[in-house]
């Protein structure tokens, strides 16, 4: 029972190796960098829908409205959706890479040549996506209040962006990245184990890539769920 928990401060110990840590730098980047526009667009799409529907349709005041997209994009809508596409993205990725690893032979090549698969396979691919999933959702969120400043006030924003800090508490930005980095947690988990308990046949890649998808989303989900009853 000890030596499980001291099992992740030992992984974690990994990243004092200069290749683990280059892991962790290229997964980043393919998880987060390659991601950061896909956040813009559908942060300032998502800024722009709610603050029409708040200011638009129901009367809701310009600070008011910009208020309350804050509070919902912060804290619920910006974790959830960074997590749909990181799923979408990366843990299908992630699962096919240790999947096609398994068929050809190179886990097993790894584990023979001394190299642990855990600190310099697995490791690098949970914290590059949990990572990436906390930024990119603070990321969307930044973008969706700027999207809702265009909406409100048209190309003359400058006020409503001067107001945006004003909205946006120091809370909410905890609580994003709080709720983020533990839905990036869980889908990486989730996608490793997929790819690395597949069986070595080729069929058995986009098995590994559906199952990480779809046991992402489930965890997601039911770990929001949780979040809002305890929360």
């Amino acid at each position: 029972m000890p030596s499980r928990l001291f099992t992740p401060l030992l992984l974690l110990g990994q990243l004092r190796r200069a290749p683990v840590r280059r892991v962790v730098l290229k997964q980043l980047y393919f998880t987060g960098n390659q991601a950061a526009w896909i956040m813009l667009l559908i942060g300032v799409a998502l800024g722009g829908i709610v603050m029409l529907l708040l200011h638009g349709q129901y009367g809701q005041s310009r600070e008011a409205s910009l208020r309350l997209l804050a509070t919902l994009s912060f804290r619920d809508i910006s974790p959830l959706l960074a997590a749909l596409v990181l799923i979408a993205r990366s843990s299908s990725a992630v699962a096919s890479e240790l999947a096609a690893m398994r068929v050809h032979g190179e886990l097993d090549s790894l584990a023979a040549l001394g190299i642990p698969v855990s600190g310099y396979i697995v490791l690098p691919r949970v914290i590059g996506i949990s990572v990436s999933a906390a930024l990119l959702s603070f990321y969307l969120a930044s973008a969706s209040l700027v999207g809702g400043a265009i909406a409100s006030s048209g190309w003359e924003i400058g006020y409503q962006v001067q107001r945006i800090d004003q909205v946006l508490q120091f809370g909410l930005v905890l609580q994003c990245l709080a709720k983020s980095l533990l839905f990036g947690l869980a889908a990486a988990v989730l996608a490793c184990m997929a790819g690395l308990r597949a069986a070595p046949y080729v069929t058995e890649i986009p098995k590994a890539s559906s199952s990480a998808v779809v046991r992402g989303l489930l965890a997601v989900f039911f770990v929001d769920l949780l979040w809002v009853l305890f929360s």
